[in-house]
Parts: C-alpha cells; structure tokens; sequence
C-alpha cells in the first residue's frame, strides 16, 4: 500500500468519524446519541494515533 492509498484511507476514516458526530446530533438519533458520539471520539482518537504514526515512519525513513 503506497502512501496515497494510506491517505485516503484517514481521509475516510476523518469522514465516518464527522459523519458519526453531526449524526448524533439529529434528533431521530436521540436513542443512539451517546453510543454515536462514543464512537465518533473512538473513530477520532484512532484517526489521529495513525496520523502520528505515518509522521513518526514518514521522517524516520531512511533516505527521506
């Protein structure tokens, strides 16, 4: 997997994590909202934990 494909990968992960957030807040989900939210900051917090680990093994390459 090439480094565009990782990005697109975060960038959609970025998205369901928005996704799950904005949906929360509709007021048909008001059953679901804390699961959805709970998930949405999960979806987040993995979301950056892989953003950090693409910058550490982007300038740790050798031959960067």
């Amino acid at each position: 997997m090439n480094g565009i494909d990782r990005q697109r990968l975060l960038s959609a992960l970025i998205m369901v994590v928005m996704a799950l957030f904005v949906a929360s807040g509709l007021p048909q989900a008001a059953r679901w909202r804390r699961p959805m939210r709970l998930a949405a900051i999960a979806g987040f917090l993995v979301a950056v934990v892989l953003a950090f680990a693409e910058i550490v093994v982007w300038s740790t390459a050798p031959g960067r």
